[in-house]
C-alpha cells in the first residue's frame, strides 16, 4: 500500500487559507475605540448628553456604541442632583453595552470610597432625601433611641456621668440625620446595592497602554504595574471595614456613625484605655511588679490605632490613586523627568486622569500626549463648567463637547497660518 500523500487536498487548502486568513485579519484588527469621561457629581442629564455626542447613547438614552469601550474616571456622585439615578444608569449600562460587543468600565473616584467609608461632607439633603422611604421616619426614631442608649452605655463604661439627652439634642441629632440619611449608609454598606457594585470596581484600568485612574499616580507610589496599587487599595479598603465592623461588635461605635463620628468615638475610647493601662503601668512600677494589661486590652488598642489613622490609608491619602493632583499642579519642568518616571515603572505609555476641575473647562494634554486631564467640571451649576468625553481611536485623541462638537487634541494641531494677503496702500492716519 502506498502510504498517505502529504499533499494537502484541495478542500483542506481552502480550510487551511480560511483560518490564515482570519487569524491574520483578528491580529490586525484595530483596538476599538475608546470614550472617557470624567467626573459626574450626579448630573445625569449632563452624563447623557456628552454620551450622546459621543455616538455611544442613541436619542433614546440606549448603548449604541457598538464595541466601544466606555470609561467613566470616577465622581459619579455627591453635589448634583441624582446620585442614585446616576449610579443606577451606570449599573444598567455595564449590561447593555455588554449585550452589544462593547464594555462599559466605571472606576473607583475619591467620592465613592468617601460614601462607602461614611465620609458625607458632599452628600447634600438632596442627595439623601433619593433614599427616603416610607419608613425612613421609623427609622430614625428606631436610631435615635439606640443612640441614647449608646451614649448612656458609654458614659457608665468610663464612668463619667449620664448624659442630659432631652428635647433639644434629639431635633438636633434628627436635622443631622435627615430622611434617607440611614438608608443611604445601608445602600452604601458591604451588602447594599451601590456598595457591593461599587466595591468590585478598580481603582486603575489599562487598554492599549492607556491608564485611566482618577486622580493619578504618585512617584512615590510609582513601583510597578498599576494592578498592584489596584490590590492594595482594595485591601486596605477591606482591612478598615473590618476595623470597623469589629468596633461595632465591641460597641465603640453605632453601624450608622459617619466617618466623623467614628474616629472621634474610637479617639475617645482610645484615650481612656491608654490612661489606664499607663495608670496600671505606673502603680505597677511603684509596687515592683510586673504590669497587668489583659491581652484584650492591648488587642483594642491596636485596633482603635489602625482606625483613628484611616486617613493614611491608601484609599483616603493624599498620593493615593484617587486623590493625587499632581498632573495638574506640576510645572512643565519639574513634572516631564516625574511623569517619565511613573509610566516606565507602570508599564504604560499614558494617563487619563480627572479629579481636579481645569480652569477654563477644557480638556488638557500636557507633558507631550503622556496626561490628558478631563475633569472640565460636567456638573455646570456648581463648577461652571461643561461636560466632555475624551476619544481615543488610531493613534489620535479627540475631545468631545455636548452641543460644542468635536476637536482633535492630540497629536497637536499644527497653527494655522494667516492667509497672505497683498500688502495694503497706507494711509496718512495709519498706525505703524
Amino acid at each position: 500500500m502506498q502510504p498517505e500523500s502529504k499533499v494537502l487536498r484541495p478542500p483542506l487548502i481552502g480550510a487551511f487559507l480560511i483560518v490564515a486568513l482570519s487569524a491574520t485579519v483578528a491580529a490586525a484588527a484595530p483596538p476599538p475605540r475608546v470614550v472617557a469621561v470624567g467626573d459626574v457629581h450626579a448630573d445625569l442629564p449632563a452624563l447623557k448628553a456628552v454620551l450622546t455626542e459621543a455616538g455611544v447613547l442613541d436619542a433614546r438614552g440606549a448603548w449604541s456604541g457598538g464595541n466601544t469601550i466606555l470609561v467613566q474616571l470616577g465622581d459619579l456622585v455627591d453635589r448634583g442632583p441624582a446620585m442614585r439615578a446616576t449610579l443606577d444608569f451606570m449599573i444598567a449600562l455595564e449590561r447593555q453595552a455588554a449585550k452589544h460587543g462593547g464594555r462599559s468600565v466605571a472606576i473607583l473616584g475619591n467620592h465613592e470610597v468617601m460614601n462607602v467609608i461614611g465620609d458625607l461632607r458632599y452628600v447634600t439633603p438632596g442627595n439623601f432625601a433619593e433614599f427616603a422611604d416610607a419608613g425612613s421616619e421609623i427609622r430614625r426614631a428606631a436610631a435615635w433611641k439606640q443612640y441614647v442608649a449608646y451614649r448612656k452605655r458609654q458614659a457608665g463604661s468610663f464612668g463619667q456621668p449620664e448624659p442630659e439627652l432631652g428635647e433639644a439634642e434629639e431635633q438636633a441629632w434628627l436635622a443631622a440625620h435627615p430622611p434617607g440619611r440611614l438608608e443611604h449608609r445601608e445602600a452604601f454598606g458591604p451588602k447594599g446595592k451601590y456598595g457591593r457594585w461599587l466595591r468590585s470596581r478598580p481603582a486603575a484600568f489599562v487598554f492599549d497602554g492607556t491608564a485611566f485612574v482618577h486622580g493619578g499616580v504618585s512617584p512615590a507610589l510609582a513601583v510597578g504595574p498599576l494592578s498592584m496599587l489596584d490590590q492594595r487599595l482594595h485591601e486596605e479598603l477591606a482591612a478598615f471595614e473590618a476595623d470597623r465592623q469589629a468596633l461595632v461588635e465591641a460597641g465603640v461605635i453605632l453601624p450608622f456613625f459617619d466617618i466623623q463620628g467614628a474616629s472621634a468615638a474610637a479617639g475617645h475610647t482610645l484615650d481612656i484605655l491608654r490612661a489606664a493601662i499607663a495608670a496600671e503601668e505606673a502603680a505597677a512600677a511603684e509596687a515592683g511588679r510586673k504590669a497587668k494589661v489583659p491581652k484584650k486590652a492591648a488587642k483594642l488598642e491596636a485596633l482603635l490605632e489602625r482606625f483613628v489613622a484611616w486617613k493614611t490609608r491608601l484609599f483616603a491619602s493624599a498620593d493615593g490613586p484617587l486623590w493625587y493632583r499632581g498632573y495638574s499642579q506640576w510645572t512643565d519642568e519639574e513634572g516631564a523627568p516625574e511623569i517619565a518616571r511613573v509610566l516606565a515603572a507602570s508599564g504604560v505609555k499614558r494617563f487619563v486622569v480627572g479629579h481636579t476641575p481645569q480652569p477654563d473647562a477644557r480638556v488638557r494634554v500636557r507633558f507631550g500626549g503622556t496626561v490628558f486631564l478631563l475633569d472640565t467640571g460636567m456638573l455646570a451649576a456648581y463648577y461652571k463648567g461643561r461636560g466632555s468625553a475624551l476619544e481615543l481611536e488610531g493613534g489620535t485623541a479627540t475631545a468631545i463637547y455636548a452641543g460644542e462638537g468635536r476637536q482633535v487634541v492630540w497629536p497637536a494641531p499644527a497653527p494655522t497660518a494667516a492667509p497672505t494677503a497683498a500688502p495694503a496702500e497706507r494711509s496718512e492716519d495709519a498706525s505703524p
